[in-house]
């Protein structure tokens, strides 16, 4: 049985929080319900949909290292780097040419794309910055894979038709459009208001336990 989307955004920011830990002690699912406000049955059900998870419990929790190992190699994450582009440099996509959260992990992003070509020569990144109808060309040549998508919503679905042909397989959506992609395509919606709608619900329904 493979591992549900809701299960893996779990397990990814899971493993995300348990490498950031400096005690090297064991954790329980009673601490991690504490530190993240999911259930802790809910934390130990995605646990024991995980390759060898009997090895990663001891008698006291959850072995930290050998918990996030194992999170990384049941969702594929390798340490080959997945090179990455942002397309759309206005407010959304411009805070990414200096974003230091890529440090560290197997995510590069090596590449911004924008319509404007006189923003694009006022932006300063540490990475090449190109008009967008170069992507075709620079997508493939720096084997990117992977495209944040910041462009006007009304942009949206042309812009990502484009990124296919040039050889992008995921997608990580920022604008409000929903995208129609062929099936082999990936694409991660990312919605404020739909995360403001989620904290909401859950709030509700704490008051009335």
């Amino acid at each position: 049985m493979g591992i549900s989307k809701p299960a893996a955004e779990r397990l990814s920011q899971l493993a995300r929080l348990l490498e950031q830990r400096d005690a090297a002690t064991s954790i329980t699912s009673s601490e991690l319900e504490r530190i993240t406000g999911w259930p802790s049955h809910t934390i130990r059900k995605d646990i024991s949909a995980l390759s060898g998870a009997t090895e990663i419990s001891t008698t006291s929790g959850y072995d930290p290292k050998r918990l996030a190992a194992a999170i990384r190699e049941a969702l594929g994450f390798t340490n080959e780097p997945t090179r990455c582009c942002v397309v759309g440099l206005g407010r959304i996509g411009s805070s990414f040419l200096d974003y230091e959260g890529f440090a560290g992990t197997t995510f590069d992003l090596c590449a911004g794309f924008d319509s404007n070509v006189n923003r694009i020569e006022i932006l300063k990144a540490n990475f090449p910055l190109y008009p967008a109808f170069k992507m075709k060309d620079v997508i493939p040549r720096l084997g990117i894979t992977a495209a944040i998508l910041c462009v006007p919503s009304e942009q949206a679905q042309q812009t990502a038709d484009k990124l296919i042909e040039s050889g992008i397989v995921g997608l990580v959506n920022f604008t409000p459009t929903i995208l129609s992609v062929p099936q082999a395509i990936e694409v991660e919606n990312v919605s404020i208001i739909d995360a403001l709608g989620s904290l909401t619900a859950r709030l509700a329904a704490k008051k009335t336990r």
